[in-house]
């Protein structure tokens, strides 16, 4: 069977699925599930196992769990939705990387500002930070003692809230914004094309692959 690229996005108004048959690089948006509610967190189970875990109430710590894909929903496991919970109420910077959300080690400080940050692997990590309350894009190839804006060719609307590396190529990374601008880039941040336009703020992303 052949192999598609999934994103699914948590905005203001449910988790919205885009998949990309065949991994052709021609997105289409196939699902909405959650509808009138808001996503505010996303973990994902990559390759076979299509289960997702995603948090729909920030304060009473309400999680839900789907094995088939988001096409149906139960109450999730005390232990994901705990850990999940967690993460999103820590201290601490968050930054995405292709196996989900972790904190801030790094041995240089995030870029100042920083509303949303992404760590792409590689021989050579590259870092993500967008600034100035999400409006301005910032790269560095050394780990953050270093950091220099990226001229967007697309033009952004609204503000960066997320971005989400993609599990299965390291070059690939996505953004939304808080006006629902879906944004993806095949160089390590260094270009973006917008690739869909959701009506509703996006607060997570994840992307994987399925068989």
């Amino acid at each position: 069977m052949a192999k598609a690229g999934i994103v699914y996005v948590g905005t203001d108004d449910g988790l919205v699925t885009y998949s990309d048959p065949g991994l052709t690089g021609r997105w289409r948006r196939i699902g909405h599930t959650l509808v009138e509610r808001t996503v505010h967190g996303i973990i994902a189970a990559d390759g076979d196992d299509a289960a997702l875990v995603v948090i729909v109430s920030l304060d009473a710590g309400e999680a839900l769990i789907s094995l088939d894909a988001a096409q149906t929903w139960g109450p999730a496991p005390d232990a994901e939705a705990e850990a999940l919970q967690a993460l999103r109420q820590t201290s601490r910077p968050l930054i995405a990387t292709a196996q989900g959300m972790a904190q801030w080690t790094g041995s240089h400080p995030p870029a100042p500002g920083a509303r949303a940050l992404a760590m792409l692997a590689g021989k050579q990590e590259t870092l993500l930070a967008a600034i100035a309350e999400g409006t301005q894009l910032l790269r560095s190839d050394d780990g953050g003692a270093h950091w220099h804006p990226v001229q967007l060719a697309t033009p952004l609307q609204g503000a960066i809230t997320v971005f989400a590396p993609s599990s299965y190529h390291m070059d690939t990374c996505w953004a939304g914004t808080d006006a629902g601008q879906i944004l993806r880039s095949d160089d390590r941040g260094q270009s973006w094309v917008e690739v869909a336009q959701e009506s509703k703020s996006i607060h997570a992303m994840v992307v994987m692959q399925i068989r």
